[in-house]
């Protein structure tokens, strides 16, 4: 029988001051302390703590500053607005995973502001694929996407795909779908009942609401999203280059 590897130290330090910063120990802006004061805390070597800073300066937990020290930065995962990338794409590009909880998938005929968004003429299905979107088990978003049924046949035998992989990447590897485009809409409320029991929130927490539209490279609407997030651990980043052209 093969025996489990033992977990690395600099891990335990990671794992013990992220909890500490979530549990609110260090406020943003807070200085972690000194890598001497961590060394004799936690009886380790200057190597390991300086691996367990890196670490947890990867994550966005912290940032090491010139001539100040190591300071709590504050936890939200930005999503970056010059390209189009799935909610499970953003994160993963911080070195976080993103966990799907509560999947379903259903084959349906559409309610009428989603035909409006899609431009439905006619009596064409679509699949409704709902889910929440859990870090570190903690619920930050649910998630209810509108897909043409045409260009995602039997989408219901990929859920197991679709639970290890974001959305975008399952239609382009499995559907050969390719998106081009989308408009968002987004606002902010608070949470009410609804939110609060879905997400598992304690109190009124500020939420985000994107309405995606979006877009094959043939210019025909495919996707309608609606996608409501904390506000707490997530925000916009947009990207902004250039002047508008004066008229004379």
């Amino acid at each position: 029988m093969a025996m489990s590897k033992k977990e690395p130290l600099y891990i335990r330090v990671v794992k013990q001051l992220r909890e500490e910063i979530k549990k609110g120990l260090y406020a943003v802006g807070d200085l972690l302390p000194t890598e001497e004061e961590l060394i004799k805390r936690f009886n380790m070597s200057r190597t390991t703590i300086r691996s367990a800073i890196s670490v947890l300066e990867k994550e966005g937990y912290i940032l090491k500053k010139q001539g100040k020290g190591t300071i709590v930065k504050e936890q939200r995962i930005a999503q970056n607005y010059n390209f189009l990338s799935s909610f499970t794409e953003t994160f993963a590009e911080k070195g976080l995973i993103i966990e799907t909880d509560n999947i379903s998938v259903a084959l349906l005929s559409p309610p009428q502001s989603v035909k409006s968004a899609l431009e439905i003429q006619n009596s064409e299905k679509v699949y409704l694929v709902q889910r929440i979107k859990k870090l570190e088990g903690q619920p930050i978003c649910f998630m209810r996407n509108y897909l043409l049924a045409k260009y995602v046949p039997k989408l219901e035998k990929n859920i197991d795909e679709l639970k290890k992989i974001g959305l975008y990447q399952l239609l382009e590897e499995v559907y050969r779908v390719k998106i081009d485009r989308a408009v968002d809409t987004i606002t902010t409320y608070l949470s009410g009942p609804l939110e609060t029991e879905v997400l598992q929130l304690n109190e009124n927490v500020a939420l985000f609401r994107n309405m995606r539209t979006t877009y094959l490279v043939s210019g025909e609407a495919f996707e309608n999203v609606i996608s409501v997030i904390r506000g707490d651990v997530y925000e916009y980043k947009i990207y902004l280059q250039g002047r508008p052209r004066k008229h004379i």
